[in-house]
């Protein structure tokens, strides 16, 4: 059997070695559009900052792939899929032919469409040659166009590097689709604490310059500087598929065991549409976690386990400077749209911060900054087994940071994997 996987990052290297893990005799091909191996893209900013080097953010080496006799194609982009041939056709016009095909490849940062976004000086922290263009690049000032996890992480890059940093975001508060705005205002004011200028409810117009750029204009200032970071994240990539007839919402449409529309297709990671893995709705959670058991879910069927995928779950984490926090599951927001009993238990301890959600009295997601951050394996545990929180409010009142030390991966991630029945 010979298993071709377009992308070449944390979904895709997953199907490659979890395969291998478990039969010598398949045949793998990985096409990358990049050409280095596997990274990690939460690393970026980091490397970028200083903190870490250059092969730190890897997590593998060229070397792994010849060990475990997997074929990997660099620099080398897909055109086309023929699934009535069975054939992938690269841009260089090499076919290759497979029995299993896996989409990848994941997302494509989301471009605004701002007069001068082209100009020299304009830089993305997505990708490793991107982040390497910016950290040898030399320059004072800095607008961070977004604040989602990557735009609040490349603004303390840039301030550890000694550039003066403004960030700019559309939105009220900053990292709006993983946090309320209560937390967000209080992350917002640790990042001005260290002096990152945070500018919300703002709109990008224009940058200014020739060729180079000279300057940022919102709809309130304008900004003089040499350096312009767009983090306005990512967008699924869909583009291969649809052209393939393969069905498509706002990511690629798979079912419960990844298999797309089109028969040995199958598909995972940032480009996927999949399901809340504890309400069983429509979801988009583009997190390394979910993409990393998506890829062991596909690697599974591939070879025949029919093996059932529970869903993705959102949790994740943003460290900037000294200040920790976590967010998982439904933010109040975005309950607004969904009926039913609404709650909010907050609770606060000098700077720790804890703000859980419940609807219908279950824990419905939370949020949490410092110690409180330790504790918030608790609450996922009570989410997913659908505790009554009215058994639990005793012990939520006697809480205090550190009270809890539940580790959230030891509560999820042995429960993602489930036998069809």
């Amino acid at each position: 059997m010979k298993v071709l996987i377009i992308g070449n990052g944390i979904a895709g290297n997953e199907v490659a070695f979890s395969i291998r893990e478990r039969c010598r005799e398949t045949e793998i091909c990985i096409v990358s559009a990049e050409a280095v191996p596997e990274y990690d893209p939460c690393s970026l900013p980091y490397y970028l900052g200083g903190d870490c080097r250059r092969r730190d953010v890897f997590r593998k080496q060229k070397r792994d792939y010849v060990k475990n006799g997997i074929d990997v194609k660099y620099n080398n982009k897909v055109a086309s899929i023929r699934p009535d041939k069975k054939t992938v056709i690269t841009e260089n016009g090499e076919k290759l032919g497979y029995d299993k095909l896996v989409l990848a490849h994941g997302g494509d940062l989301f471009i605004p469409p701002i007069d001068g976004i082209d100009k020299k000086g304009v830089f993305s922290c997505k990708q490793l040659h991107e982040t390497q263009r910016l950290k040898a690049h030399k320059g004072k000032c800095a607008v961070v166009i977004g604040s989602g996890a990557i735009g609040i992480e490349a603004a303390e890059a840039l301030k550890k590097k000694g550039y003066e940093v403004h960030v700019i975001e559309l939105m009220g508060w900053i990292l709006p689709a993983l946090f309320d705005e209560p937390t967000a205002k209080r992350l917002e004011t640790a990042m001005e604490s260290h002096g990152i200028n945070v500018y919300t409810n703002e709109k990008v117009l224009k940058i200014n310059g020739n060729k180079r750029v000279s300057g940022v204009v919102t709809d309130k200032r304008e900004i003089k500087c040499s350096t312009v970071v767009v983090a306005t994240g990512v967008v699924p990539g869909v583009g291969l598929a649809r052209t393939a007839n393969i069905a498509t919402e706002r990511g690629i449409q798979v079912d419960r065991y990844m298999r797309t529309s089109v028969s040995d297709i199958y598909a995972c990671g940032d480009c996927v549409e999949t399901v809340d893995a504890c309400t069983g709705e429509v979801a988009m959670f583009q997190l390394k976690h979910n993409a990393i058991e998506q890829g062991q879910i596909v690697a599974r069927n591939i070879l025949g386990d029919h093996i059932k995928y529970l869903g993705a779950y959102a949790f994740a984490r943003a460290h900037f400077f000294d200040t920790h926090a976590v967010t998982f599951g439904k933010t109040m927001r975005a309950t607004d749209c969904i009926l039913g009993d609404k709650e909010l238990i907050e609770k606060e301890n000098g700077g720790d911060y804890l703000r859980i959600v419940l609807l219908d009295g279950k824990v419905a997601g939370g949020q949490a900054i410092g110690q409180y951050a330790d504790d918030i394996g608790f609450f996922i545990g009570a989410m997913w087994r659908k505790d009554d929180m009215n058994r639990l409010r005793k012990k939520i009142n006697q809480l205090t940071p550190t009270a809890a030390a539940h580790s959230w991966h030891h509560i999820l991630m042995g429960h993602l994997l489930q036998p069809a029945p």
